[in-house]
């Protein structure tokens, strides 16, 4: 059936999903976040003792359940295996928690203990679920060279800072020295693992967002532990112990938001380097130079000017790599440029049209909004070539995409797929609204030329070749019916 009608071709929001757009959202994640920052805060004001320990106990119990009902419950959850890992690594950590807090209160030395034990169990259970959380991205290398690098540069400062101060510690046992120096040395191999997750998944997950921060506030919790024990200013019931819970609560919150849902994707390459990561890099490889020139003896100048040497080198070295990085990312995004688009008119190019028609049906299906495609021709172009010559046909084209980009909108597409024939994909648009926008582009035709048009709606079971098939079965309707016309099929 073809008809002609007239409909407000005013702009639509663009309703298309974020990576978070999960059916079945809900906020449990918030109130579970609340509660567990609220029972951190209630931990630090109230006095050290039994209830304080009994608070703590009782919340990091309820974080390991809370973690295992969502791997029971939640649908659809990425890398289950993963957050079952997690579940039981804070499991041990509760059992950790409440045999440390049941020696101290009784007036005995809980470290080192069976505690430890538990708390030193949790480390496997956490490189394992890291791991697996990147497991199936094929671009792993890069990610992973670049965790390695900020890993191994983070060891010297740890040895110096956490670990040195107890091998140097006469007062401690071989024991105490053995589990005094493990746990710095597992947050020195977990590190890399978070980092690597970093690096290899940029897709603004809010889960994964939350799941690195808690990870990351357990090792600053760690660290804090390690020093504040070494330095003599730890005391049990203050803002480290708090920490630890603050990562229960984001770990907790990760696996409860709707975008646990989400499957993480790898957009980069190994051979790829954001400025941001070249930073990162440059500063992690400045740590050593730096850790040589601020502990370095008096009596070794030449130490200390062969560090001084190295900082400035690294930092020429950065500076040559940022302008090589610059002009790299300028070739690409002009290749990248080529690669879909017309290089005479600058609409889109045939290959860019078939991708983005594709992503346009998917969305269409999965959201289930209207779709439709017009396909339009200049009326007797080639006689316009034989009067005026290819040069003021080119011209006529340019113009002719300049003036019909200004009626569309910045969701719509417009690409070029022959010598005068043009291919509109108009998203979130129907029918009616349609044959007003084109119809618009049809008056806007330059140098008193003319056009014809034909115009699809994308249908159930519809391919994207029946699709443009329609529309061009329209286009030429119009062309039979007397040409500078616009018929909607």
């Amino acid at each position: 059936m073809m008809k002609q009608s007239n409909g407000d071709s005013g702009d639509t929001t663009d309703s298309r999903a974020g990576p978070e757009g999960v059916p079945g959202g809900d906020n449990a994640w918030q109130w579970l976040l609340l509660g567990g920052l609220l029972l951190t805060l209630f931990y630090v004001v109230i006095p050290y003792g039994l209830l304080a320990s009994s608070v703590y106990v009782a919340a990091s119990v309820f974080a390991a359940i809370a973690i295992a009902l969502a791997v029971k419950y939640r649908l659809q959850l990425v890398r289950p295996f993963a957050w079952v890992l997690i579940a039981g690594a804070l499991g041990l950590a509760a059992s950790g928690h409440a045999v440390w807090y049941w020696l101290d209160l009784h007036g005995l030395e809980p470290f080192p203990s069976l505690a430890d034990v538990f708390y030193l169990c949790v480390y496997p259970l956490f490189m394992v679920a890291l791991w697996k959380l990147g497991h199936r991205s094929g671009r792993d290398a890069g990610a992973l060279s670049d965790a390695l690098i900020v890993g191994v540069a983070a060891a010297v400062p740890g040895w110096a800072l956490l670990i040195d101060p107890y091998l140097n510690n006469p007062d401690l046992s071989a024991i105490q020295l053995l589990v005094s120096a493990a746990y710095p040395v597992a947050d020195l191999i977990l590190l890399p693992l978070i980092l690597r997750l970093i690096f290899l998944h940029r897709a603004r997950i809010t889960a994964h967002l939350f799941l690195l921060s808690g990870m990351l506030a357990y090792l600053v919790a760690d660290m804090l532990y390690a020093h504040g024990n070494s330095a003599g200013w730890y005391e049990p019931g203050g803002m480290t112990d708090g920490l630890w819970l603050v990562a229960y609560a984001l770990i907790v919150a990760a696996i409860w938001h709707p975008s646990a849902s989400v499957e993480p994707y790898c957009d980069v390459s190994q051979v790829e380097m954001s400025g941001r990561r070249l930073v990162v890099l440059g500063t992690a490889s400045m740590l050593a130079p730096t850790v040589i020139l601020l502990t370095a003896g008096v009596d070794v100048d030449v130490v200390r000017i062969a560090a001084i040497g190295s900082i400035l080198l690294f930092l020429l070295v950065m500076h040559r790599m940022a302008g090589l990085m610059r002009e790299t990312h300028r070739q690409a995004d002009e290749l990248e440029k080529l690669s879909r688009t017309d290089p005479l008119t600058g609409a889109a190019n045939r290959r860019y049209l078939e991708d983005a028609l594709d992503r346009e049906i998917s969305r269409a299906q999965r959201l289930d909004s209207p779709l439709t495609l017009a396909f339009m021709d200049l009326d007797y172009f080639k006689r316009f070539n034989d009067t005026y010559g290819h040069a003021a046909g080119d011209e006529l084209l340019e113009e002719l995409v300049r003036l019909w980009r200004s009626v569309l909108r910045d969701s719509d597409l417009l690409a070029r797929i022959g010598g005068e024939e043009f291919v509109v994909v108009l998203p979130d648009t129907c029918s009616d609204e349609a044959q007003e926008v084109v119809e618009r582009m049809r008056q806007s035709t330059p140098r008193k030329q003319t056009c014809s048009a034909g115009i699809a709606r994308f249908g159930p079971g519809d391919t994207a070749e029946a699709f443009v098939k329609r529309a061009d079965q329209a286009m030429y309707a119009a062309k039979h019916g007397g040409r500078n016309r616009v018929v909607l099929i």
